[in-house]
């Protein structure tokens, strides 16, 4: 490790150098905690070794992947290493970028990129997330993992697992999938546009589902949407539309999000028990939208087919923009799709029920 960051220095590779700091730091910390703790997933068909300094972090991070763990024996080719300060009392390496100043509410990432390395540190939450990517390594590192900010626990390890696997032809996707069978569609829109509430209300109908609003999207051959993480967010008013119990709802409550409203956590195997998949095949793209009222004041939910452009513009903007350094490959394999499959726009009832019914049936037909 010294060696490679004394080579990292030698070529003036301020991303990489600091990179292997971190790793040395969560080396160290696993020493102070005895040891890594190791869990083995299967993600998008990779294998994927998490190691844990401590319990902290696998209490905190580790539950949303439960349902893609292995026990099967296998060598990783993906590895991210976490730890935070306040369970091992080792720091993260000195800034060396300028940060930011995070008003209440924000949080700006800062990005510093070279060849070899990618870092984004989030300047509100104090997330530091190191990646080599040809490596299939990286590093993540909160100062306290009992105080996890609300998008860390919505979508844990999210920049990691972004840059680890777009290296590997999968291109992490804003969007759900649901489907039967094996086979379904891939839910878009921007956030607020009821993906979510769309994706659980599909589940709760006994449909499977991949995930509610990120997907690792592979397109080489077949499109495929490969689940990440069980967690769902959703509005108090979409909670309540789905019938959900305050049991259901994470016990930290209905918490403000960036987007807007405030938003709670839900897990999707527990409301919709049996449910979750672990990939579905893409037959079609769905934008949900809000309709206007019908000349009776009734809303039912109605499909109609949009062109392939109408569709990369439900999807592309929002996953852009949360795309770190991919942007480009993202919005290439997100045209591969719509090239392939069609797109649909769903003008949504007040019914959750009734709209779940209008993707089943789209299912159906596309067999």
């Amino acid at each position: 490790m010294p060696e490679r960051e004394a080579a990292a220095r030698k070529r003036g590779d301020l991303a990489s150098e600091y990179f292997e700091q971190l790793c040395g730091r969560f080396e160290m910390a696993a020493d102070v905690v005895g040891g890594a703790g190791e869990q083995d997933l299967k993600i998008a068909g990779l294998r994927l070794r998490l190691r844990c300094a401590g319990e902290s972090m696998r209490a905190a991070l580790l539950p949303p992947f439960e349902h893609l763990a292995t026990t099967a024996p296998g060598v990783p080719e993906l590895t991210i290493s976490l730890f935070d300060t306040a369970s091992t009392g080792i720091d993260a390496p000195p800034d060396v970028w300028p940060s930011p100043e995070a008003p209440p509410g924000t949080n700006p990432v800062v990005l510093l990129r070279s060849e070899r390395a990618s870092v984004l540190a989030a300047a509100g939450s104090g997330a530091l997330t190191a990646v080599e990517p040809a490596a299939g390594e990286a590093i993540f590192h909160l100062p306290d993992a009992g105080r996890i900010p609300p998008s860390e626990r919505a979508a844990p390890l999210r920049d990691a697992l972004q840059l680890l696997t777009a290296a590997r032809g999968r291109s992490m996707t804003h969007a759900g999938a649901v489907g039967r069978g094996g086979r379904g569609v891939l839910v878009v829109g921007r956030g607020g546009s009821g993906k979510s509430t769309l994706a659980l209300a599909c589940a709760l109908a006994e449909m499977e589902i991949v995930a509610d609003d990120y997907v690792l999207l592979e397109t080489s051959q077949t499109p495929v949407a490969h689940a990440m993480q069980s967690t769902a967010k959703l509005t108090e008013d979409s909670a309540a539309r789905l019938g959900l119990s305050s049991e259901a709802i994470e016990a930290a409550g209905f918490e403000s999000t960036l987007e807007g409203p405030a938003k709670a956590l839900v897990d999707i195997r527990a409301v919709a028990p049996g449910a979750m998949v672990r990939q579905l095949e893409i037959s079609a793209v769905i934008a949900p939208v809000l309709p206007p009222l019908t000349s009776d004041g009734r809303i039912e939910p109605s499909l109609r087919s949009i062109s392939a452009a109408q569709g990369l513009r439900a999807v592309a903007p929002s996953t852009i923009a949360q795309s770190s350094f991919q942007g480009a490959s993202s919005l290439a394999a997100l045209a591969a799709l719509v090239r392939r499959v069609p797109s649909y726009e769903l003008a949504l009832s007040p019914d959750p029920a009734a709209n779940a019914a209008a993707v089943a049936r789209l299912v159906g037909e596309l067999g």
